[in-house]
């Protein structure tokens, strides 16, 4: 009588209930405290102790950016992060403080980064002289 009815009547349900246990037990808790939002005049008194990281396009970093930032661009940030030093703070901006700036530095937590310090208000609330081409 058991072997007469359909396998996959309670193969899947096992199956399905491992992969979810699986998934749940691979989460890691992060610590997103880590990530902080400095103001402007904070980030620049600070961000020569890191690394700095300009994540918006390849053409507003040519155009205008801080001095001494690496860019990353917005598509290629997260393929970027084999470049970067985990044991070293990052300080990094974006043209506004965006959700693509959130995400990345939520990445970099996930990857293990010390630190991860954020332009809040993005390049645009930067009053500070811009290198610019």
């Amino acid at each position: 009588m058991f072997l007469e009815t359909n396998i996959w009547n309670w193969v899947w349900p096992i199956v399905l209930g491992l992969l979810v246990g699986v998934l749940l037990a691979g989460r890691k808790n992060v610590d997103y405290s880590k990530i902080v939002r400095l103001k402007p005049e904070e980030f620049r008194q600070n961000m020569r102790k890191g690394q700095l990281i300009d994540i918006r396009t390849e053409t507003q970093h040519d155009t205008r950016r801080i001095s001494g930032s690496r860019n990353f661009p917005k598509m290629s940030a997260f393929q970027n992060l084999s470049k970067l030093r985990t044991d070293l703070a990052v300080f990094v901006y974006d043209e506004t403080d965006s959700g693509l700036l959130r995400r990345f530095s939520k990445k970099l937590i996930r990857k293990g980064f010390v630190r991860v310090y954020c332009l809040q208000g993005g390049l645009k609330q930067w009053p500070f002289n811009l290198k610019e081409e």
